[in-house]
C-alpha cells in the first residue's frame, strides 16, 4: 500500500503535484524521494507543522523553502 499526498513547494511549485509514498514513510523519506535538502525547509501537513521523523499521512504537504539573497 501507499499514501497519496499532494505536495506544494513554495516558491517553486505552488500548484502542487500528486505523489505516492510507501506506507510508513517519514517526511524525511519524502524529501529524499524529491531530492530536497531537509535543512533548508519547513514542512506543513494541512497547514500544521510536522516533525521530519513523523510518518507521512494523506493530505496536502506544503514544503516552504528558505530563500536567501542580497
Amino acid at each position: 500500500m501507499s499514501a497519496t499526498i499532494k505536495v506544494k513547494i513554495f516558491p517553486d511549485n505552488p500548484d502542487g503535484q500528486i505523489i505516492n509514498v510507501p506506507d510508513d514513510s517519514t517526511y524525511e523519506d519524502l524529501l529524499n524521494i524529491m531530492d530536497i535538502n531537509q535543512e533548508l525547509v519547513i514542512l506543513l501537513n494541512d497547514g500544521k507543522a510536522v516533525p521530519i521523523d513523523d510518518i507521512v499521512v494523506e493530505g496536502t504537504v506544503t514544503i516552504l523553502k528558505a530563500i536567501s539573497g542580497g
